[in-house]
């Protein structure tokens, strides 16, 4: 059985946090993308051998129990001060507040009983007798169970949370200790640290399911997010296993500090922090590759750690050091790995995928001299993002900005930008209308854009033959000079039309004209502007035969 350990160095406040924050942190080079490690910022004395911790759902306050004196502390996680105590039975062990954050339920293996504590009061208002020596105790989501494991009698009890009774004691493995639920209430997963084993329970019919072995003296467990993974901390092996909660498999083990007894995993599910009781520190596994990235000396005797929903917080219990330490868990920095396309036209619009690191949460991504982008939408591993328009060329760094800071400039992350252009295709057609008194020839200027940018403004003009009439309802004739404008933007792949005629007549003869339409302004500038013209050339005799190529 796990019992009180005997007491070892007891650290003071001064050298904890000193050692936290000044120890170099065993991280590998290639860990750019690990979770950071957290640091202790602060180490608040409670009552003797500490090994439960809960959170209030809001965060605000910290239940602690006392192994040896049954005494709870109550913690303001404000001020970091205990703010009031209070006794619940003897040998206090594990501690689990309902949902809505109005019981604290508490185990204690000396009596053989879990106390119900209104936290309003921080009174008991039921004592519930169990199994012998309860150790472990979780909650279902709803709160409506409460389950208990009873490492002296081999035995998981279930607890109805709304009359306060055990309605199924379920037969486990030897010394039963940490305890886990999935969130739909369905399997309770049981670490048996006598039988090197998880037992599942199918919590309907209150039966083992299934039993995986694991590492020596398995003790706490915890669920990922998903539930597809459960984390065992192997004490006696100094391992953490990794288990498939579809298949109930063992997957892998992680080797961490020596006398791992808790693990906890972060909201995200993207790092475990395992508790290494013997050599007093905590190691920080990356739940994905299933590595080590960083080792964080901690106070005496490390055991249980609650974290924050939002992950920034950890109140973890030093047993032989009679303390609490609380932990910050400093938010990764977002990395940028690539962007793609590399490059757009500075008249802006150009849809960027941004992949990376630590994307999620993102409150702005910025394209360097550019300015913000005009929408984005990320995700942990990519962003969509819209570039801005600019006067600037050439290369710039695309940065992405979360609460955990802005992503350093790589070459990774170039986006380069080009100066708008948009080439105007400009086709000319004649058609001769033949009459000896009121011949003609009516044009049809026909103007598409043809990219890469849409053009915001553009004129075409023309040189008309001297001594000839020459109307149009869309341009301006002025003399011998017309003049086409465009009214409004004109996409890439979009055509718009501009009409005129030239008259020939009966006192023409015999004539031969050309006329050339090209493009003279515009905005953006044409990439090739010399292209951006058509000629037709037309020959009349009198106003009867008019012919035009």
């Amino acid at each position: 059985m796990r019992t009180r350990r005997a007491p070892g160095r007891t650290w003071t406040a001064v050298t904890a946090i000193a050692a936290a924050t000044a120890a170099l942190l065993s991280q590998p080079a290639t860990a750019e993308a690990a979770t950071p490690p957290p640091t202790v910022k602060a180490h608040v004395p409670v009552a003797p051998y500490p090994a439960g911790v809960a959170l209030t759902p809001d965060g605000g306050h910290a239940y602690v129990t006392s192994q040896s004196s049954g005494t709870v502390s109550v913690l303001d996680t404000t001020s970091n001060t205990v703010a009031a105590t209070f006794t619940a039975g003897t040998g206090s062990y594990a501690v689990a507040l309902s949902p809505d954050g109005h019981r604290a339920y508490l185990t204690h293996h000396l009596d053989g009983t879990v106390s119900v504590v209104d936290t309003t009061s921080n009174t008991v208002t039921a004592t519930v007798p169990v199994g012998a020596q309860p150790w472990g105790l979780a909650l279902s989501a709803d709160g409506s169970r409460a389950y208990v494991g009873n490492a002296g009698a081999n035995t998981v009890s279930v607890l109805d949370t709304t009359t306060n009774t055990v309605t199924a004691t379920v037969p486990v493995g030897a010394e039963p200790h940490g305890l886990a639920v999935s969130a739909d209430g369905k399997r309770l997963y049981v670490a048996a640290s006598g039988a090197k084993a998880v037992n599942v329970i199918d919590t309907a019919s209150s039966t083992v399911s299934a039993t995986v072995p694991v590492g020596h003296s398995v003790f706490g467990l915890a669920l990922s997010p998903d539930g597809t993974r459960l984390w065992a901390a192997d004490a006696d092996d100094a391992t953490a296993s990794v288990l498939d909660t579809t298949g109930n498999t063992l997957v892998g083990t992680v080797a961490v500090g020596a006398g791992p007894y808790a693990v906890s995993l972060a909201p995200d599910g993207s790092a475990a922090y395992v508790s290494n009781y013997a050599d007093n520190t905590v190691s920080v596994v990356d739940t994905a590759s299933r590595t080590v990235t960083a080792t964080v000396p901690v106070g005496a005797s490390p055991y249980s750690l609650a974290i924050t929903g939002d992950g920034r917080r950890g109140y973890l219990t030093d047993f032989t050091g009679s303390a609490v330490d609380v932990l910050d868990f400093p938010l990764p920095v977002p990395a940028v790995t690539g962007i793609s396309p590399s490059g757009g036209s500075g008249v802006g619009g150009t849809t960027v995928t941004v992949t990376g690191t630590d994307l999620n949460g993102a409150t702005a991504v910025t394209f360097g001299a550019a300015g913000a982008a005009t929408a984005f939408n990320c995700t942990k591993t990519s962003c969509t993002a819209t570039a801005p328009a600019t006067t600037v060329t050439g290369p710039v760094d695309v940065r992405v900005t979360a609460p955990g800071g802005t992503s350093a400039a790589v070459a990774a992350d170039r986006f380069s930008y080009t100066a708008p252009s948009a080439h105007l295709g400009v086709a000319l057609t004649a058609t001769p209308v033949s009459n000896l008194l009121s011949g003609r020839v009516d044009y049809t200027v026909t103007l598409t854009g043809q990219g890469p940018d849409t053009l915001t403004s553009g004129t075409v003009s023309a040189d008309l033959p001297a001594g000839l009439a020459a109307t149009s309802s869309d341009c301006t004739i002025a003399g011998t000079k017309l003049t086409c404008k465009l009214t409004g933007p004109l996409a890439k792949g979009a055509s718009t039309t501009r009409h005129f005629s030239i008259s020939v007549g009966l006192l023409s003869l015999i004539r031969s004209f050309d006329v050339t339409v090209a493009r003279t302004a515009g905005v953006p500038a044409d990439p090739t502007p010399a292209t951006s013209r058509d000629t037709r050339s037309c020959t009349a005799v009198l106003g009867l035969l008019i012919t035009c190529h």
